[in-house]
């Protein structure tokens, strides 16, 4: 009788329970691995519970059926790290996971603290994006430690044709922290600017979309090249959020594409990304102020952003180097 052999570990998988997660996807191609991406099934989203139960299963079976040398995963929802952890611990691979903000901070996951402290006790590391957050995860005993975004460059951007009139794109996805109808009031200051907010329309009230001035262009939802695109066009970037502990991924993008940056007057933004961008209130004469003057000192904060990139960038790689080495094995020669 012969048996069959055990199937070969496979590259690492960076699992994410979204649609796309651009962190995700560098990830897994910085560690010569493949993103997953188990997308909520349409007819669940509105029964959490069993969305929940029927994401785990596909992830199970998933990883069951690719065997990766080890594990990255997203979190929240807690029940992805969860269901990693369980495959992880019982066929000896090592987990890595990423927190956003909001596994720490959100209302929405604030009961799931306790499950969070003890799932990362049990990992290999714990990746995160604030130096806050970092404190708060090794005082947990648990590996964790800084990873900033990536910082992409122009050579994945899709360019689109474009306008005369000054551009500045909104970068977001219409989260409820973003404050939507403020930058809608700020467009209506500035009816020579144009205006390109980016995201899933179907997320914003219908009522809102349809009180944006002329000025105002929703682009969708865009491939990532086409955002990248998007932001690479614009002779200004905005990205404004409430969310106290965010650090957004756009303003990565826009100071590694060389864009004049708008952010939102966060501490946390401010720390980050505070020598290269102007800070602007949440409030539509703020916002319009801001953008105007992005638009007319646009040399001046493009040089900021450029210096500021490769510093963006070398933190990033000193996390990865942390990663690498803690992962050891998992990670292919050729990309270590």
């Amino acid at each position: 009788m012969v048996s069959q052999a055990a199937p070969l570990p496979q590259p690492i998988a960076a699992i994410a329970w979204d649609g796309f997660q651009a962190r995700t996807q560098a990830l897994a191609s910085i560690l010569g691995g493949s993103a997953w991406y188990i997308r909520p099934r349409r007819n669940l989203r509105a029964v959490l519970p069993l969305r929940y139960a029927v994401d785990a299963l596909r992830t199970w079976r998933l990883l069951e059926a690719e065997q990766p040398r080890a594990v990255v995963v997203v979190t929240p929802p807690v029940f992805a790290p969860l269901t990693a952890w369980l495959w992880a611990t019982s066929h000896r691979r090592p987990l890595v996971v990423d927190c956003h903000t909001g596994a720490f901070h959100g209302l929405k996951w604030r009961w799931a603290r306790l499950a969070h402290r003890l799932l990362f006790r049990g990992a290999t590391a714990v990746l995160v994006h604030t130096e806050a957050d970092e404190e708060l995860v090794t005082s947990w005993h648990a590996p964790g430690f800084l990873l900033p975004d990536d910082v992409p460059d122009a050579g994945r951007a899709s360019i689109p044709d474009r306008s005369h009139a000054p551009r500045v794109v909104i970068a977001g996805s219409f989260d409820a922290n973003e404050p939507v109808a403020a930058v809608l009031a700020a467009a209506s200051r500035l009816p020579g600017v144009e205006f390109r907010l980016t995201g899933d329309v179907r997320r914003l009230p219908a009522a809102l979309r349809h009180r944006a001035p002329a000025n105002v262009t929703f682009t969708g939802w865009l491939a990532y090249p086409q955002f990248l695109g998007e932001l690479c066009a614009a002779d200004a970037v905005g990205v404004f959020s409430t969310d106290p502990h965010i650090m957004n991924r756009a303003a990565f993008e826009a100071v590694g594409l060389g864009r004049p940056l708008v952010l939102s007057d966060l501490a946390g933004l401010r720390r980050r990304f505070g020598e290269a961008a102007l800070m602007s209130p949440n409030d539509p004469a703020g916002m319009a102020a801001a953008i105007q003057r992005a638009l007319l000192e646009r040399d001046r904060l493009e040089q900021k952003s450029a210096e500021l990139g490769p510093r963006l960038r070398d933190q990033h790689e000193r996390g990865l180097a942390r990663l690498r080495k803690l992962l050891g094995g998992s990670v292919p020669a050729e990309v270590a």
